[in-house]
């Protein structure tokens, strides 16, 4: 049996989590103004905290924030046309537009894909996929991706450790720092490497490349509902891109 996926989000079928952050994305570039990416941003905010998975949305603030506060200072204060006063501020009214609507974007793109971070069930996919009868190469492209950086922080913390203890100095003038980079990136890049070549002989090693039908341990279920909500996102993101386009 699977594991219990946890999050209410986490009890759709894998793809839907994933068809609808593809679709959020699509639907931030396509947004034509700062009251639609609003709308859009507000929508998936909501249906994050819905989903049992607020704490996505809350982590998201952290990036945010300061790409929010030069959006701002680069649309807002900087900006050029007719000015609004706003307390005791003199601001661009066309600025403040525009950075709403690229911070609304990115808000929306960052929420839904953290979302979809803190929801994924590598073993749900992988089951999915191979329910499927679709290639097992494609599958862990998408699982390696999304478990990459998990990996990569818990060996860039170990490589820190090891070389603190042997004297590094990671603190102190820009020097330092600048030292520093060689010591810790060289490992980490040579670390990353050599987990490649392992995992690429662990895949061979279980004919991961070859055309033979996997069969599912625990396939799940792909209800209705979940159908519904991909293709009605899917055909509403093309729609909105296709009016954007061709509009």
């Amino acid at each position: 049996m699977s594991p219990d996926p946890g999050p209410h989000v986490g009890r759709f079928h894998p793809f839907t989590p994933l068809v609808l952050t593809l679709c959020v994305a699509v639907l931030a570039v396509a947004a034509p103004g700062p009251k639609t990416a609003a709308a859009l941003y507000t929508t998936t905010v909501v249906a994050v905290f819905l989903g049992g998975v607020g704490r996505a949305a809350l982590r998201a603030l952290i990036p945010l924030a300061p790409l929010w506060f030069f959006l701002f200072l680069l649309h807002g204060v900087l900006g050029d046309g007719d000015q609004v006063v706003i307390l005791g501020l003199s601001l661009s009214r066309e600025g403040l537009a525009a950075a709403v609507t690229q911070a609304c974007r990115l808000g929306a793109i960052a929420t839904a894909s953290l979302t979809l971070y803190a929801s994924f069930s590598p073993a749900r996919f992988v089951d999915a996929v191979a329910d499927r009868g679709w290639s097992f190469s494609t599958a862990y492209l998408v699982v390696a991706t999304l478990l990459a950086l998990p990996r990569f922080r818990a060996r860039a913390l170990a490589i820190i450790d090891a070389q603190r203890s042997r004297g590094l100095r990671l603190r102190g003038s820009p020097l330092n720092r600048v030292r520093a980079i060689g010591p810790v990136t060289f490992p980490l890049l040579l670390g990353a490497l050599a987990e490649v070549d392992e995992r690429g002989y662990a895949l061979e090693t279980r004919c991961a490349s070859g055309v033979v039908h996997r069969t599912p341990l625990d396939p799940p279920l792909d209800r209705v509902g979940d159908r519904a909500i991909r293709w009605l996102a899917g055909a509403g993101a093309v729609a909105v891109l296709l009016w954007r386009v061709f509009g």
